[in-house]
């Protein structure tokens, strides 16, 4: 898993990257401290056909009360993406037992992840 960049290593998130379903299809966006887009606006991860019966006690459902069928986050698709436009998911919210690898389930079809940009890799 990349790291954070060191200026951002051991602070909070400024930035939160947002999947949701529009028109049965995963997008994503990755929101700045200034509420502005900085990866997006809704790039494609791919349909929202797979379902699952989501129980509230599931990893990353501990703001909201889901139950029913729902559509499964494509999560390592979603990481993917982040990772190749420079950002990770917050590793405090990784490790977090109440969300799922750090995304949190906002409504029904949208979740949420604290993101930090990534630590450049030189060769």
């Amino acid at each position: 898993m990349p790291e954070a960049h060191p200026a951002h290593a051991d602070l909070p998130a400024l930035y939160r990257a947002e999947a949701a379903v529009f028109r049965r299809r995963w997008t994503m966006s990755v929101i700045g401290p200034d509420l502005d887009v900085t990866v997006g606006p809704n790039v494609d991860l791919g349909p929202a056909e797979e379902l699952t019966t989501a129980q509230p006690g599931d990893p990353g459902r501990h703001l909201i009360s889901v139950s029913g069928r729902v559509p499964i986050l494509p999560r390592e698709r979603a990481v993917q993406v982040l990772e190749s436009h420079g950002y990770v998911v917050e590793a405090a919210a990784r490790e977090d037992v109440r969300t799922d690898h750090g995304w949190t389930q906002t409504s029904m079809s949208q979740w949420t992840a604290p993101c930090q940009p990534m630590h450049e890799q030189t060769a």
